[in-house]
């Protein structure tokens, strides 16, 4: 692996280094100025900011090209296809159809959380958990909220344009980009800057081994566990880290040849900044950053490192300890579980008979054979999550002979040791397969090494026409599943909606109740089926859409998202099964009243089974579909 030691960046670098570190920057300062409850300070930043791009545009725009002509053609295809084919995948999502808000994927649930987020943080600091009325937001990384909610707030662009179209665009704009450069430089050549755009935007899982085999189809992009790299444009947290994790590697190699302070404040914004935009992105940089400080320290008595380490640390801590609260054990000690569960699954591989003879050999006692079939499946994890990017495998095992004489080698190698063995090891509080999201961090370093190792191979080759067979021949060994999921969006219809009634009753809430209310919904029914080809979002998923579109903290909210946090809320869910299942009128006022919230919202397929109109409540607005009850 060939490193460049320039230090100098080009013009192409200085943009989207700029760009990511303006916005890393610009999270922070909007988050400090939310604190101190003056967020409008955070324009002197954007006037700055502004001022200072300009002076460097004009200053470079008419000095260089970014690209010679041969180039600049194949960079601005791989680039426009791979942005296209990521907002494919999210784009269509939060849009009327037929008078419907409609929504593919698990678009519903995870943008209603951040939308409630959003709304959160415009009314200010201390930040509300939107989902559980009266407690402050804690154990989450919520960085990736701020600009989008600041853009909703000071310039009235609409929400659902800013999550689903506006800010994935602007992701994976920087995505593709920081994957050029990086393969560039660490591959030393062009080519190798183009395969690492096409790993990110294109490369899946072998998954559609898998799926042909069973039924023809082409397919299964998680099938071994891990979303891909381009699927992370639907979780603002995870392609934000990435982005940065990328950016942090390119710093990275200018600090370790010419260590200076302006690199020192670049790297440790971005380092410090990591773990409130993913966590799993701080755990993974700071295992190997705190290796290669160490090595430094006793191999050449030099504190570089360590200080960047200490920098960046103390930056994490201010930031992540104050919004944290009994966080200590979110993994669960369950070594082996993904791969157990991939074997058995029957939306996996569904492959009994190889866990029956584990066992029958675990039974007997012959260890050799639970090895060999305890290996299989590791294996079939390993290289199935991978694709080509096995192909990264010789890089690795390259970079490993220099990793005691090169601190980036030993960073880089770290990282991907430590992002594929946690989600062996561990398991995520609340939502066990969250913890998969670490390999997120070693699909895209393989991804790297892989894109370097393919321009090697395909540079030595002589003869033109045999370098178009073999990129091609790679090309559809890695690209089926993506094809797949994109087949999958669109072949039917969207997963869930909101109607036009329930959108209604959603904005009577947010005009016409006072921002302090609290709202009480129905507990999540997942034996409640509608007939209906697109179900109503109460229906297909515990989520936050009233909290999202009435902008309102509600009582007890997706308590898969709740428990993850950390939060007691069984007693809750208690409570607001009693509300709906009860027939005892009294009991319905008494345990109303006692739960201090304002208003109680439910559709008519929800509605409580006790007769609200002998309470003491007054119903407050009503349609076809939804009933809003004023408490108190």
């Amino acid at each position: 692996m060939l490193i460049s030691k320039n230090i100098e960046y080009s013009f192409w670098e200085k943009i989207t280094l700029g760009t990511i570190v303006g916005f890393v920057a610009f999270s922070l300062l909007y988050y400090l100025t939310l604190i101190i409850h003056i967020p409008l300070l955070v324009f002197i930043f954007i006037a700055i900011s502004i001022l200072i791009g300009l002076k460097t545009l004009s200053f470079n725009f008419h000095k260089q090209k970014i690209f010679p002509k041969k180039q600049l053609g194949l960079f601005l295809f791989v680039y426009i296809i791979g942005i296209i084919g990521q907002l494919a995948v999210i784009a269509p999502s939060g849009i009327m159809q037929n008078g419907n808000l409609v929504f593919w994927s698990s678009h519903a649930h995870d943008a209603s959380w951040h939308l409630a987020l959003m709304n959160e943080i415009q009314k200010g600091m201390p930040l509300q958990n939107p989902d559980f009325a009266g407690f402050r937001l804690v154990n989450y990384h919520f960085f990736s909220d701020l600009a989008p909610a600041f853009f909703n707030y000071y310039f009235k662009i609409s929400a659902l344009d800013l999550y689903f179209r506006f800010f994935p665009i602007f992701y994976s704009l920087l995505l593709g980009a920081s994957a050029y450069i990086i393969g560039n430089k660490m591959g030393g050549n062009f080519l190798s800057g183009i395969w690492s755009m096409i790993f990110v935007y294109f490369v899946g899982s072998f998954g559609y081994i898998v799926t042909f085999i069973k039924d023809h189809s082409v397919g299964g992009e998680s099938i071994f566990w891990a979303s891909q790299i381009q699927s992370s444009i639907g979780n603002p947290p995870q392609i934000a880290s990435l982005i940065v994790v990328m950016a942090i590697l390119i710093f990275l190699i200018n600090y370790l040849h010419h260590p200076n302070k302006r690199l020192l404040t670049e790297l440790s914004l971005l380092i410090g900044c990591l773990v409130v935009f993913k966590v799993y992105a701080g755990v993974v940089v700071f295992s190997g950053l705190g290796i290669i400080s160490i090595w430094q320290f006793f191999k050449d008595k030099s504190a570089n490192l360590a200080i960047l380490t200490l920098i960046s640390g103390l930056i994490s801590a201010l930031l992540y300890l104050p919004n944290t609260s009994g966080s200590a054990a979110f993994l669960i000690w369950q070594p082996w579980w993904y791969i157990r569960t991939m074997v058995v699954a029957d939306n996996r591989l569904n492959w009994l008979d190889l866990e029956l003879r584990r066992q029958t050999y675990l039974a007997d006692h012959n260890y050799k054979r639970v090895l060999q079939v305890e290996f299989t499946a590791f294996f079939i994890f390993l290289f199935g999550n991978l694709g080509m990017r096995v192909l990264g495998f010789w890089q690795y095992i390259k970079i490993q002979f220099k990793i005691l004489t090169n601190y980036y080698n030993l960073f880089f190698v770290t990282v991907i040791l430590v992002s594929f063995t946690l989600p062996l090891l561990f398991l995520q509080k609340g939502v066990a397969s969250n913890s998969i999201q670490f390999l997120q961090y070693f699909l895209l370093l393989m991804g790297i090494l892989g894109a370097i190792e393919i321009s090697r191979i395909i540079t030595k080759i002589k003869l033109f026409s045999i370098k178009v067979i073999v990129s091609i021949l790679i090309l559809l060994l890695a690209i089926p599943t993506q094809i797949g999921l994109l087949y999958d969006f669109y072949h039917r219809p969207p997963f869930t909606k909101i109607n036009a009634d329930e959108l209604q009753a959603l904005s009577y809430l947010q005009k016409n109740i006072p921002q302090s209310a609290i709202i009480i919904t129905p507990p999540y029914n997942k034996y409640l089926h509608q007939q209906s080809t697109i179900p109503d979002i109460w229906a297909w998923s515990d989520s936050s859409y009233v909290a999202a579109f009435s902008n309102h903290v509600v009582y007890l909210a997706d308590t898969e998202q709740v428990d993850i946090m950390g939060y007691r809320w069984g007693n809750r869910e208690k409570i607001l099964e009693d509300i709906f299942t009860t027939t005892d009128t009294q009991r319905l006022t008494r345990l109303l009243i006692s739960s201090n919230a304002n208003y109680l919202y439910f559709s008519e397929s929800q509605k409580p089974k006790a007769d609200l109109a002998k309470t003491p409540f007054t119903k407050e607005y009503n349609n076809q579909e939804i009933e809003i009850w004023k408490i108190q």
